[in-house]
């Protein structure tokens, strides 16, 4: 794989991850309202839709090629993604 094209899914994984930790955050906000059913229905539709949604990106930027690193790419966005949340809410 070309390095330009490692870099771009390495960025966007990153970004990714920190919009998913802002999602779960919404979504979890709605977990406490609502019945066990939708509960339930909630939770795996928004799993899978971002499951969806990050495999549909890698596709479209690097045929969905999927390395070990961009695990580690989204992983480090989704806890600076929680981090920033949490500060934010502290202050």
């Amino acid at each position: 794989m070309i390095l330009s094209i490692q870099l771009q899914v390495l960025i966007v994984s990153f970004i990714y991850g920190i919009l998913f930790s802002y999602l779960l955050k919404l979504q979890y906000q709605f977990l406490f309202e609502t019945k066990f059913l939708y509960k339930l229905v909630v939770t795996v539709l928004f799993v899978l839709d971002n499951c969806l949604l990050y495999f549909i990106i890698l596709k479209t930027i690097n045929h969905g090629m999927f390395h070990l690193y961009f695990l580690f790419s989204l992983i480090l966005g989704f806890l600076l993604g929680n981090y920033l949340i949490s500060k934010k809410n502290i202050s």
